[in-house]
């Protein structure tokens, strides 16, 4: 199996890493379908107008009722939207399968851009070699989301092609497939050698705006908690704050690390209480004060400003362990 080595032969434990870590979910999915839970799931009207994809996007329901309690901001945890117990499946798992493959494509494509940081801040050179497992398992997931979508429409290209130029949070999804199967297309060294290393990169910066339209299009889908769509929103700030302070050698200092937690997790709460301002009308400083109520749950800027400030701290502890290479002076 070449793709699980590097270039000298030797098994590649990153890569190793990253192809079974990539199986993981759709090996869940599989042992809960040999479980009998998937029974029925590719049978029954399509899904249009349901609980699931058909689900209104802007404009649709506020939340839950006057205030920011159950049902709204202040439900679902952090697992909200995936595929959780039984009974969250409802009467048509296979909207639940189609959401909790696409809620995997975006975190894949989070973690594919997280590997350039890691690499830097944990002074961790071969992981860069996981990238491409990782990016293509991206392609593959939405592949299989976009299949399993036309199996729910019972196989209707015509009336999938309608819905994607009606409901605009498809159309962005469908614009997001297409730029990720062009990634994932060129994924392989043939094609860097054939577009040149600069066409290459360029075409590949495009992994940043189909981040952001994953992102957008799974907040569409949301109907009350949008918990977990603001966590991959406040991550994909962090990642692109990461790389501002990288063009200006700030990527591994310890104090800017901590100003871009705190900055994320600020952008975090700006991000939730707008698009709660947009889609349901409800007033931002009721969403910016529930971040400040920690009865009920934390959400998700606190967790951004955390999980960044753990960066930190663990680049911190790593570089002092393996410290990166002198920066060799420029010459004259």
């Amino acid at each position: 199996m070449p793709f699980l080595r590097e270039r000298n032969g030797k098994l590649s434990p990153e890569k190793i890493i990253a192809f079974i870590g990539v199986l993981l979910p759709l090996g869940w999915l599989l042992w809960r379908a040999l479980g009998g839970e998937f029974a029925g799931a590719f049978s029954g009207p399509p899904s249009l107008g349901g609980p699931g994809l058909g689900a209104p996007g802007l404009g649709g329901p506020g939340l839950g009722g006057p205030g920011l309690g159950g049902g709204g901001l202040g439900g679902g945890g952090l697992g909200g939207g995936g595929l959780g117990d039984g009974p969250a499946l409802g009467a048509r798992p296979i909207v639940e399968v189609i959401r909790y493959i696409g809620e995997w494509t975006i975190r894949l494509l989070l973690i594919t851009l997280a590997v350039t940081p890691a690499r830097r801040l944990f002074n961790w050179p071969k992981l860069l070699s996981a990238r491409r497992t990782l990016g293509v398992a991206a392609m593959s997931y939405v592949l299989i989301h976009f299949g399993l979508y036309i199996i729910d429409l019972n196989g209707d290209l015509a009336m999938v092609a309608r819905e994607i130029v009606l409901r605009i949070y498809l159309t962005i999804g469908f614009i997001a497939l297409v730029g990720l199967v062009a990634l994932g297309s060129t994924s392989w060294d043939g094609a860097v050698q054939r577009l040149g290393s600069e066409r290459w990169n360029q075409l590949h910066m495009l992994a940043y705006p189909i981040t952001a339209l994953g992102i957008l299009h799974f907040f569409m889908q949301q109907k009350l908690d949008v918990t977990e769509p603001t966590l991959m929103a406040g991550m994909f700030v962090w990642l692109m704050g990461w790389r501002i302070a990288q063009r200006f050698n700030r990527g591994t200092d310890s104090l800017a690390l901590v100003v871009l937690a705190l900055a994320s997790g600020v952008l975090t709460a700006l991000l939730e209480a707008g698009w709660y301002l947009a889609a349901t009308g409800v007033d931002p400083k009721l969403v910016l004060e529930a971040n400040l109520a920690f009865d009920y749950s934390i959400r998700p800027a606190w967790w951004i400003a955390g999980l960044g400030l753990a960066i930190a701290l663990a680049s911190r502890l790593a570089l002092q362990v393996r410290p990166l290479p002198a920066r060799r002076p420029a010459r004259a």
